[in-house]
Parts: C-alpha cells; sequence; structure tokens
C-alpha cells in the first residue's frame, strides 16, 4: 500500500507589510495559500531557530525591528512572540547561532553587524543588540559602493561570514575576547561586483559567492586560516547572452548549493539574476559542481528562462528535491523539481500568484 505524500509548510517573507504561508501537495503538484500575518514593512528575510521547531525570526528592514514568530498549525497560522530594535538602518539579513545563544543581524544601511541574545525558549533575552561591529570601509569608485552593505551571515565552524556589498569583500569574523573582530577577508573582486551572498562547500575548502552588482559568480579556494589571502580560481557569468550587452542594469540576487543525488555526483549549484529588460525576464543559472567542490561549469541546460521578474529568494526543501522561487514583480512563487541527469535540471511543477513574495522558508 502506497502511502500519501505529506504535505510541505513553506513561509513567505514579503517587500510588503505581511508575511504568508503556504501548503505543497507532492501528491497533486498544488501551492494553497493558507495563512498571513501583517508585521513591520518588508519583512524580507526569515529563519528558523536550530532547535525548536516551531519558532522562526523576521526581519522588519524598514522600521528597524525584528521578531520572533511562533508557527502555531500546519497551515502556518503565526503568532508575534516578541520584538526587538536591531540597532541598523536596513537590517537585510539573519542568522541564529548554532547553540540557539544569539541572533545576528547585518545591515545593509549601516553596513554594521548586531547580535541579540536569546533565551532558552527562543525569545529575545534583550529588547536591544548587546554588540554592534561597525562595518569597515575604504572608498571604492562605484556608485552603490559608496559605504559598507553588509548583506548576509554564513556560519561557518567558527567563523562567520559576511558578504559586504559596499567594501567588496566577505568579511570572515571570529570571536575575540568575548566580542566578534574581523580577522580576515576574502578578496579578489573587481570593482563593481557587490558580493552579496555566498555558500561553501560541505568541504569547507571552496566557497561561491554571489555579485550582485556584475552578474558573476566567483569561486575561491577558502583558505583554513581566516588571516591568510583566499584564492580567487574562477569568475563564472550568469547571464544568457542576450542579457550580457545590458549588464550593467541587471542585478543577481540568490545563490543555492544541492547536494548530489547519488554518490560522488556533482552538486547543483543555482544563481538567481534579476531585472533583465527581455520579453522573457529573468533566469536562474545552474552550474555543475565536482565532487571536491574545486571545478564549477555551467550545466548543459545552463539556465531555465522566463522563470518571473525581480527574482529574489531561493531556497529547497530539506531532502533538496524540490526547490522554491520567488519572482516579487511578476511570475509570483513557483515551485521546482530537481530532474535529469544528476538533478542538474528544474522542471517547473507548481504556481501560485503572489506579488511581493522575496524570501521562502521550508518549514516541512
Amino acid at each position: 500500500m502506497t502511502s500519501t505524500p505529506r504535505k510541505h509548510l513553506i513561509v513567505l517573507g514579503t517587500h510588503d507589510d505581511y508575511i504568508h504561508a503556504v501548503q505543497f501537495d507532492p501528491a497533486t503538484l498544488t501551492l494553497t495559500k493558507t495563512s498571513e500575518l501583517k508585521t513591520s514593512p518588508h519583512p524580507s528575510w526569515l529563519t528558523r531557530h536550530p532547535t525548536i521547531p516551531d519558532i522562526i525570526y523576521a526581519n522588519g528592514h524598514v522600521e528597524g525591528k525584528a521578531f520572533v514568530l511562533r508557527v502555531l498549525d500546519d497551515q502556518g497560522t503565526l503568532q508575534i512572540v516578541s520584538e526587538a530594535s536591531t540597532d541598523g538602518t536596513g537590517p537585510t539579513h539573519l542568522a541564529v547561532l548554532d547553540d540557539g545563544s544569539g541572533i545576528l543581524f547585518a545591515h545593509y544601511g549601516s553596513g554594521n553587524v548586531t547580535l541579540i541574545p536569546l533565551s532558552s525558549d527562543g525569545t529575545f533575552a534583550s529588547p536591544s543588540p548587546t554588540f554592534s561591529l561597525p562595518g569597515a570601509y575604504s572608498p571604492i569608485p562605484h556608485p552603490r559602493q559608496e559605504s559598507a552593505h553588509a548583506h548576509q551571515i554564513v556560519l561557518h565552524g567558527e567563523e562567520l561570514l559576511v558578504p559586504d556589498l559596499g567594501s567588496n569583500k566577505v568579511w570572515r569574523l571570529r570571536e575575540q575576547g568575548g566580542k566578534l573582530e574581523a580577522v580576515g577577508s576574502v578578496e579578489g573582486f573587481e570593482v563593481g561586483d557587490g558580493p552579496r551572498h555566498c555558500v561553501v562547500h560541505p568541504s569547507g575548502k571552496y566557497i561561491y559567492t554571489l555579485l550582485e552588482l556584475s552578474s558573476y559568480v566567483t569561486v575561491h579556494r577558502l583558505s583554513p586560516t581566516p588571516e591568510a589571502p583566499s584564492e580567487l580560481i574562477a569568475r563564472l557569468s550568469m547571464l544568457p547572452k542576450h542579457d550580457e550587452p545590458v549588464r550593467p542594469k541587471l542585478g543577481a540576487s540568490e545563490i543555492l548549493l544541492l547536494p548530489p543525488v547519488r554518490p560522488d555526483g556533482p552538486s547543483l549549484l543555482i544563481a538567481s539574476n534579476r531585472d533583465s529588460p527581455s520579453a522573457e525576464g529573468d533566469a536562474l543559472a545552474l552550474y555543475a559542481v565536482s565532487p571536491d567542490g574545486g571545478d564549477v561549469q555551467p550545466t548543459k541546460e545552463a539556465f531555465v528562462r522566463g522563470v518571473g521578474r525581480h527574482l529574489r529568494g531561493v531556497a529547497a526543501d530539506p531532502s533538496g528535491r524540490w526547490v522554491m522561487v520567488c519572482g516579487r514583480d511578476e511570475g509570483g512563487v513557483k515551485l521546482f523539481e530537481r530532474v535529469g541527469e544528476d538533478g542538474l535540471e528544474l522542471k517547473e511543477v507548481a504556481k501560485i500568484d503572489m506579488p511581493n513574495t522575496v524570501c521562502p522558508l521550508w518549514m516541512s
């Protein structure tokens, strides 16, 4: 007797005032909106508590706020549990420490990284951050790189990796004497690259960085010690040929590394473009990553075209089979299944029209 596949719950951050929830039914390949909650303008990034499954966190990008929310049921009904200030302008990304003791915020506007301690139940232990690390910055001759713009926080062992679009570096932070300090950086980017997001290969030996302003992905050999330089070994375009002539007008949004579907097979690296002027809209760039992580090449398919307009968030379910993409301005929320040889292709299987969505968070 074949069991019915369980439904998946996904919570969606937006560029309006609401957080939405949808269910995906693998049996019928349908997406259904199940709930929404009004919070603060632009709750644009969401993340989960590492050990408390019904607790999630959201930013309020416009007002410099942070929220603890509880998921009350399998419909994604949300309840605001507590609220805090992030002590910065434009909190754009957040990450919870692995032990659940605190939550970190990267601020695009003010460029700083802050930490709010968390209680054992996942709520804020303080109404505001207990420390703030200012963004370091040296002048760069580019209009979007006029100051530090911290854009993401990636936990990497004892380090935090912070792509800084304005400073044109990925900072490597460590705790020193009870405080976080910048002890090194990943460099080798060109003026006007603008590191936005990054992901590290499971081996810890390579880092893949998405460059928002130039629409490239770089591959660095990540030095084992943050003080040592990391070697740039590849620079890959994210754009279909028809978008190459208008590269400066485009942007890049998200990067995602999915595990191999067979032992010793390639991983799939996905990077999302945004704001293509072409009639077909924005594309996802697809790359095959060698088992050791050092060789990255476009897949045979290379792109998934016509996904939407102003693509933002891209996220996969825990199995890595299903991939959700948010088109903020057009295209809505689309769901893809990994198919083809070695799972290096994406097939659209479901869609729901939900404008202004920018960040999918899989709950199950």
